[in-house]
């Protein structure tokens, strides 16, 4: 594990500590009639945390945060903070995890849920059990506190462990949940309100409009994954004609979105050039190719002039669909040479698009890294001598100074890495085998 992840977490595990403290000092009094509301809300919360769905992309998603801040309306607290810290505890022994990301994430919480009920008293929000009146400032406050602190924590250390820039980490993680954040802020208040209002039964009203919003989250995610699904049965349909390239597509959007992370392009950016990506060869699924992409030896000139037609034909495919009209171009220039050698157009330099640039380097990436009859996949090293040799000819020579210098370079060659913005786990496990492995040239 390195050192600085390790001494980060230790001072999250220490700041949680040194709040809840802090809370204890400042709001010493205890009213266990009113504890008993934040209690319940953060059962629902481990029990939101539980059922945080899966999307079927290694990605799941909870919204035990709406819970967990009403909570602190409720009943600002340092009991809250506590009550919160060992609802996240329980559900963090649902699977098996290092010690040191369980440390982590009930830490965090811990650290945003206290922060919050600090500010919130502050301001002057008084408990909802006390006084059920709307107070603007302090209630939006501890909301977008607590959401800060808890996405920047998980951001710096995705950061630490990536030696990426934390602004760019906590945009790409976070720059689609605004809208969600925005919802969070009069729906927390409305929770706190039924069981002012309705006492144990508000607890049930609460459950409802949980379920309410997860399914609604839930609903948005899940046709964004069925649109990314059909994609993928459209280029695996064309991958079939081709077995040797089968999951060339994936990995070459795969290292597209590595490419574009290193050079810092804003999330949606990146987003979009993995889909052009990802359907770059989608033209070859035209008749006119097959007897040629089954052809066991080597291309005559004819047929390469046909192969060479595959970008204009995947662009017309992609022309199609009204959702991908902004990536049309690049998929038709991701052949384009930087010295103006390529096809179909002969672009050169800037005229060609930036999506294709990055994806001329992923596709090549891809054909150096797996093995072929004639040698084996090239490691880290000699992949990055081609990308230098070739600098300036075939590729932009500035993505490649960016791309050969980056600590994102060597995410190419971890067949665990999936592209995107790494998740806390995907950063933990990354940084136990970086630890467990010798490190590559």
């Amino acid at each position: 594990m390195q050192t600085s992840v390790r001494i980060y977490v230790g001072s999250v595990v220490f700041a949680a500590i040194a709040v809840t403290a802090a809370l204890l000092f400042a709001l010493p009094s205890l009213n266990w009639e009113y504890a008993a509301a934040p209690l319940a809300f953060a059962i629902m919360g481990l029990i939101a945390q539980s059922i945080g769905h899966d999307t079927g992309k290694t990605i799941s998603g909870s919204i035990a945060f709406l819970p967990f801040l009403t909570s602190l309306i409720l009943y600002p607290s340092w009991i809250c903070v506590v009550f919160v810290g060992l609802a996240m505890l329980v559900g963090e022994f649902r699977e098996k995890k290092a010690g040191i990301k369980r440390a982590f994430n009930v830490a965090q919480y811990m650290v945003a849920v206290g922060v919050a009920t600090g500010a919130y008293v502050a301001l002057g929000g008084k408990a909802i059990q006390v006084d059920d009146s709307f107070r603007f400032v302090p209630h939006t406050a501890a909301v977008l506190i607590f959401l800060m602190l808890n996405t920047l924590q998980v951001a710096i250390a995705v950061a630490l462990s990536s030696s990426r820039s934390v602004f760019e980490v906590w945009m790409q993680n976070n720059r689609s949940t605004v809208l969600y954040d925005i919802v969070a802020v009069p729906l927390v208040f409305c929770f706190a309100l039924f069981f002012q209002k309705m006492s144990w039964m508000g607890v049930g009203v609460g459950f409802i409009g949980l379920a309410g919003a997860r399914r609604f989250y839930m609903s948005s995610r899940l046709l964004e994954i069925a649109y990314e699904e059909t994609l993928e049965i459209l280029v695996g349909a064309v991958e079939l004609r081709d077995p040797y390239t089968s999951g060339h597509s994936q990995r070459v959007r795969k290292y597209s979105q590595i490419i574009a992370s290193a050079l810092q392009l804003p999330a949606k950016r990146i987003e979009r050039i993995g889909i052009a990506a990802l359907l770059h060869d989608v033209g070859k699924i035209d008749g006119i190719f097959v007897p040629i992409l089954q052809k066991p030896g080597k291309l005559t000139p004819e047929e390469r002039a046909i192969m060479e037609l595959h970008p204009i034909k995947s662009a017309e495919l992609v022309s199609r669909a009204s959702q991908l009209a902004d990536i049309v171009e690049t998929v038709r220039h991701h052949h384009e040479n930087w010295d103006g050698t390529g096809y179909p157009n002969r672009l050169s330099g800037t005229d060609i698009p930036l999506g294709s640039r990055i994806i001329m380097f992923a596709d090549t990436i891809d054909a150096m890294t797996t093995d072929r009859p004639y040698r084996k996949a090239l490691g880290p090293a000699d992949v990055r001598s081609e990308l230098i040799k070739h600098r300036g000819t075939q590729f932009d020579p500035t993505i490649c100074d960016r791309l050969i210098d980056s600590p994102e370079f060597l995410r190419i060659f971890d067949t665990q890495d999936s592209g995107g913005v790494q998740t806390l786990t995907q950063m933990f496990d990354r940084v136990r085998r970086r630890n467990r492995t010798p490190q590559v040239a």
